[in-house]
């Protein structure tokens, strides 16, 4: 280990805040999402919750809870992978590269959380596209 340059920290910098970016629009989605379900059972006045909304209200806070885990770890991820290129620039070697596994680390949490969150997505698709096929149209 002679000596950390800059470069190990710049193979993971940009990677970070673009997938920031992306979990920070599955935030968005999930919000609107919510907000909407929200509003349709808030304007309706409906007191009774079918085992639909039930479900997919389940299902999204559990996936609201996966997305703030991915955002903080990135978060973190991000914070540190700085951290490494401070530490570079003082003269912390040993330190910088420490940090750096640890930045690497906390994206691959943050990358894990990700594909089991996209699993929960689809499923909550399928359970939709199920629905539209067994719908009957009424006839005319």
């Amino acid at each position: 280990m002679s000596d950390l340059n800059f470069w190990y920290p710049a193979l993971l910098f940009p990677a970070i805040p673009l997938m920031m970016i992306s979990f920070g629009n599955r935030y968005s989605t999930l919000a609107a999402l919510i907000r909407s379900i929200h509003d349709s059972i808030i304007v309706n006045n409906s007191t009774l919750l079918s085992k639909s909304y039930l479900d997919q209200l389940r299902v999204l806070t559990t996936r609201l809870q996966m997305v703030r885990f991915m955002q903080t770890l990135s978060a973190i991820s991000f914070l540190s992978n700085l951290l490494t290129i401070y530490s570079s620039y003082l003269g912390f070697q040993d330190w910088a590269l420490f940090i750096f596994g640890f930045a690497v680390l906390s994206f691959f949490l943050a990358i894990i959380v990700f594909i089991i969150e996209i699993q929960f997505s689809f499923k909550a698709l399928s359970s939709h596209l199920a629905d539209l096929h067994d719908f009957k149209n009424p006839k005319i």
